[in-house]
């Protein structure tokens, strides 16, 4: 924000030695703030935002500031956001930022750094209004990163029902959010909107929402959850569901061949089918190395993922070894600058999956969990579910019940996890009573249904060290009365992907 202020402000400040001299003829405050951009535009020219802010603070504070051209309000209030926002002055940043987006023709940053506060303030409803509104200027609009507008998505992670999260996912679903265009992530709440048209009672306006959904997981969870899986076709079939996503990749692949993601969303959709082998094809044929390096707009960020999905296709082809370096590539690569703890915490699971539970523990091991800032919540009860498995498998019973504390006390971080946790120890009544807690959840109880769902399984693979227990779980009578409460298992005529 700081380097894209600044240069907003230069151009503006550019700008207005071009504006009439008859401006320095107009009102006190007209000749004044003439008089005062020299000054401005070398402050900030010199990334003195102290000097910036004797500049414009009186300025700001003149009771006629309202009646000045809006040509010349336009590089005060910008430069008074930047720097308060730059020394953490959130408040009065916030509100010269929303002054400026008030003005005929603000410049772009102003929207873009009115959003950013507005999130750094937790004021998720007004970035919401914001996004909203942003939508009208659409080249202020291309400034907001993707990561950002997630970033507020998650806020309301545990709050689907808050009106708030309603309107977003409303704006996000609608044909005109280009964002989501070709971006898949955003899918997600493609499937939340049309929840929440069903649950409002508009019964038709949510299948055709649900129609617009194009991935063919969140057709699996729509399949499973209370208020959605009525609004399927009686015959519906989940391999139709990806079948039409691998469909509709494609074609956007033609039409935006420089986005890595898309090959990586394809592989998966393959997979769920059983086209191993095309998965990774299809990936080779989009290695992000050497001559198609540059290709890819979005390697940043998909990089690490590509390896990630190699490594997938590679173990359902029981390739283990060609997995493992898969998953060291992506742990090498780091993520965001920073270690890379979500391929690591899957190079941990991969190798408790193929019964090498030393390696697993080694490699978890290498993640200081305690450290401040180690790894998300989630990402958090991720390492301490395999490092629970592995450890157990390996014998070391002192470190999986270490590890089950920790699951047991944030639960509600992840509460597949303890049902995870417990069914690798063995603890089948204990994993029982979790699934059926999360089964009568209508929050939670997708998940439950899916643990219990049949899925076609791979002949590559060994058994997982839960599968036995899961099994278990899914032939008590308890459990099968609370999933009928819930609405009922599948058999899926995909792989589990």
């Amino acid at each position: 924000m700081k380097r894209t202020g600044r240069a907003a402000t230069l151009a503006l400040l550019g700008g207005l030695m071009l504006l009439p001299t008859m401006a320095q003829a107009r009102a006190d405050i007209q000749a004044d703030v003439v008089k005062a951009m020299p000054r401005l535009q070398s402050s900030m020219n010199g990334n003195d935002c102290t000097g910036a802010m004797k500049v414009v603070s009186p300025i700001l504070a003149r009771k006629d500031f309202p009646s000045l051209d809006a040509r010349l309000q336009a590089p005060i209030l910008l430069a008074a956001t930047l720097c308060e926002g730059n020394s953490n002055q959130i408040e009065p940043a916030l509100v010269h930022a929303r002054a400026l987006t008030a003005l005929p023709a603000a410049p772009d940053v102003a929207w873009r750094m009115r959003f950013g506060l507005e999130l750094d303030s937790q004021r998720y409803g007004d970035a919401v209004t914001t996004l909203e509104a942003i939508q009208k200027v659409p080249s202020a609009a291309a400034t907001i990163e993707d990561n950002w507008i997630f970033t507020l998505a998650q806020r309301f992670d545990g709050k689907p029902d808050d009106p708030d999260f309603v309107r977003l996912a409303a704006l996000i679903s609608g044909d005109g959010f280009a964002p989501a265009r070709y971006n898949l992530d955003f899918e997600f709440l493609r499937l939340a909107h049309a929840r929440h048209l069903a649950k409002a009672g508009k019964i038709d306006e949510a299948k055709a929402a649900l129609g617009k959904v194009r991935l063919g997981s969140l057709y699996r969870e729509a399949s499973l959850d209370p208020v959605l899986r009525g609004l399927l076709p009686a015959d519906f079939k989940l391999s139709d569901a990806y079948k039409r996503e691998i469909a509709t990749i494609e074609k956007m692949s033609i039409e935006r061949p420089g986005l890595l993601g898309l090959p990586i969303a394809l592989s998966g959709a393959q997979r769920a089918l059983g086209q191993d082998q095309q998965a990774l094809a299809t990936l080779e044929s989009a290695r992000p190395e050497g001559a198609l390096a540059k290709q890819f707009s979005d390697i940043g960020e998909q990089h690490i993922w590509w390896w990630n999905a190699m490594s997938q296709s590679y173990k359902r082809l029981g390739r283990y070894d060609d997995a493992v370096a898969a998953f060291r590539k992506a742990v090498d690569k780091g993520e965001m600058g920073r270690a890379n703890i979500s391929q690591t915490i899957n190079l941990g699971f991969l190798q408790l999956h193929f019964g090498h539970y030393a390696d697993a523990l080694a490699t978890l091991e290498t993640i200081d969990v305690n450290a401040p800032g180690a790894a998300s919540p989630y990402g958090l009860m991720a390492w301490h579910d395999a490092h629970a498995c592995a450890a157990h498998m390996a014998g070391k019973a002192d470190l999986a019940a270490a590890d089950l504390a920790y699951v047991k006390a944030h639960e509600g971080d992840a509460a597949a996890v303890l049902t995870e946790v417990l069914a690798c120890l063995g603890q089948t009544d204990a994993a029982a009573a979790t699934v059926i807690a999360r089964l009568d959840n209508p929050q939670q109880s997708a998940g439950a249904l899916q643990e219990l769902s049949t899925f076609l399984e791979p002949k590559t693979l060994p058994e997982s060290p839960t599968a036995a227990t899961y099994k278990a779980i899914a032939a008590r009578s308890d459990v099968q009365a609370a999933a009928t409460r819930a609405g009922g298992a599948r058999i899926f005529d995909v792989y589990d992907e």
